[in-house]
C-alpha cells in the first residue's frame, strides 16, 4: 500500500472524530493528570497533521504491516480497554499515522530525560518503557521507532 493510500484511509476514518473534545482536554481543569493532558495535545496535534499533510515522495506501506498493528490494536482494546469503539478507532488510525507515516513515537515525546518516558538523546526517540512493554503480547512497541532507553534511566 502507498502512504498516499494509507493517509487517505486514515482521513476517512477520522474526519468525523469530535476533535475539539480531545483538544478541551489540554486545558479544561477538570483533567488533572498531565500525562492525559499530554496525550491530548500530541494526539490533537496528530489529528491536525493529518488533514494538511500533503506527501510529495510517496512510499511503499506493506499491507500485512498495517493489517497486524490494527489487528494489534483491537487485541489491547478488548483485553484492557473494554468496548469504547470510537477511542479504539481513534487510538488505531493515529497510531497508524504516527508509527507508519510520521515515524514518530506513539506517546508524547517530553523534553526531559530524568522525568519523561519518552524523550529524544542524540537525535533518536527514547522510550523508558520499551525494554519491558515490548515483551508483551501483541505489542505496539514492535511498530514504535523508539529505541530502548536503557539502564541508565531506571531500569
Amino acid at each position: 500500500m502507498k502512504a498516499t493510500a494509507l493517509l487517505e484511509e486514515i482521513r476517512g476514518n477520522l474526519k468525523d472524530y469530535p476533535i475539539e473534545y480531545l483538544r478541551n482536554k489540554v486545558t479544561d481543569d477538570r483533567y488533572k493528570d498531565p500525562i492525559t493532558k499530554s496525550l491530548a495535545k500530541y494526539n490533537s496535534q496528530a489529528w491536525d497533521e493529518i488533514f494538511t499533510l500533503n506527501i510529495t515522495d510517496d512510499f511503499e506501506i506493506a499491507d500485512g504491516v498495517v493489517e497486524n498493528l490494527k489487528n494489534d490494536i483491537d487485541f489491547y482494546f478488548d483485553t484492557y480497554a473494554g468496548g469504547d469503539e470510537e477511542t479504539r478507532e481513534f487510538t488505531k488510525y493515529i497510531s497508524l499515522y504516527l508509527a507508519l507515516i510520521a515515524k514518530r513515537p506513539l506517546h508524547p515525546v517530553g523534553d526531559n530525560p530524568t522525568k519523561d518516558q519518552v524523550f529524544m538523546q542524540n537525535g533518536e526517540y527514547k522510550c523508558k518503557s520499551r525494554i519491558m512493554s515490548i515483551k508483551e503480547e501483541n505489542s505496539m512497541c514492535r511498530y514504535c521507532v523508539c529505541k530502548n532507553a536503557g539502564l541508565a534511566f531506571g531500569f
